[in-house]
Parts: structure tokens; sequence; C-alpha cells
């Protein structure tokens, strides 16, 4: 019975004495204005993304081990103030968010992206609100401000690429799509 005791006292001090596993980073983004972004392990259970700028850290993201690392999703962009985290699951949309680099806070959501200009920090994507009721969202990096365009509902398409931006001015957008007879259709939206 001493011997049991013995030897289960020892594995209990190996246990509760053994040093946890070590972080294991996945995935390294360096982004702009020396912030970086890094998918990593947290513990033995969990999987995590952290933003990290000098000495400061902020965990944006996390997933139990089970789901992968696809849950926790990839940059996709990187602008001066702004990045964006992608996920893209299975047979579903890319879906996204568009995070401020200097809080860590996600400014908005969207999925699939259909224009995207670094030079002009302009973005156009589908915002997250389903056909019939679905909102083009055109996005400045540099301001963080939105346009909002009603999503035409004339189309067959209901989901990932369904528009094309053929004209970008200051005053004007114009989309193009498969209206419901198949047919290429132009439709332009004032800007504010």
């Amino acid at each position: 019975m001493n011997k049991l005791l013995g030897i289960s006292l020892i594995l209990l001090s190996f246990t509760c004495f053994a040093k946890s596993p070590k972080d294991t980073v996945y995935k390294t983004y360096n982004l702009k204005g020396g912030y970086i972004v890094q998918v990593k392990s947290l513990r033995a259970d969990s999987n995590a993304v952290v933003l990290i700028h000098g000495k400061d850290s902020n965990m944006l993201n996390s997933a139990e081990k089970s789901l992968g690392l696809a849950a926790l999703g990839y940059v996709y962009a990187d602008f001066e103030k702004t990045y964006i985290m992608a996920t893209h699951l299975e047979v579903n949309p890319i879906t996204f968010e568009v995070i401020e680099k200097a809080t860590g806070q996600t400014i908005l959501y969207g999925q699939s992206v259909f224009y995207k200009d670094t030079l002009k920090h302009l973005m156009m994507f589908d915002g997250l609100y389903g056909k019939g009721r679905g909102k083009l969202v055109l996005f400045n990096t540099n301001t963080n401000k939105a346009e909002y365009f009603p999503a035409p509902t004339d189309t067959p398409c209901f989901c990932c690429f369904c528009w094309k931006v053929t004209s970008l001015t200051d005053t004007e957008v114009q989309i193009q799509y498969e209206n419901m007879k198949h047919e290429k259709v132009i439709k332009a939206y004032p800007r504010k």
C-alpha cells in the first residue's frame, strides 16, 4: 500500500510541477505600422489570433483546437489604420471583419469582397444582410467610413461573386451583374 501511495505521489508531483506546453505560433503576419498578427496555440486546448504592437498585445479571437486554424482566418488585406481578417470555411462564402489596428476593435463585418484598391484605400463587398435585404458596402480604410447601396434583387445570384465594379468615381459607382434573363446589366449608384 505504501509503495502504491509513493508512486501516486511521484506521479502527482510530476503532473503538478511539470511545465505546461509552450504556445506554438502557427502563422505570423507583419502589418504596416509595426503591427503583427499571430495565429497561435494558447495552452493545449485552444488557438487564438493575437494583435501585437511593440510590447502590447491583444487576443482578438480564440477557438477550440478541434475547430482547426481555418476557423480563425487569415489576413486578407493590410491598410495603414486597419486590416482585414478573412475566414473561409467549407462551402460558405468568405466572411471577414475590418479590424482597427490601434484598438483591435472590429469596425464592421462583410462577405465576398468584389473590389479592392489598396492605393485609393477602398474596398467594396456584400454586407451580411442576405438577398433582398442586402447592401453593397463601399468602405474607405483611410477614414473608416462606409457608403451603403441596395443590392440588386433582380438576379438569380444570391451569394458570392455576383457583382463587378465597372466604374468608380467620386460621384458614382457602377456595378455589373446578371439579371433574371441572364443578361449583363450595369446599375449606377450616386455617391454621397
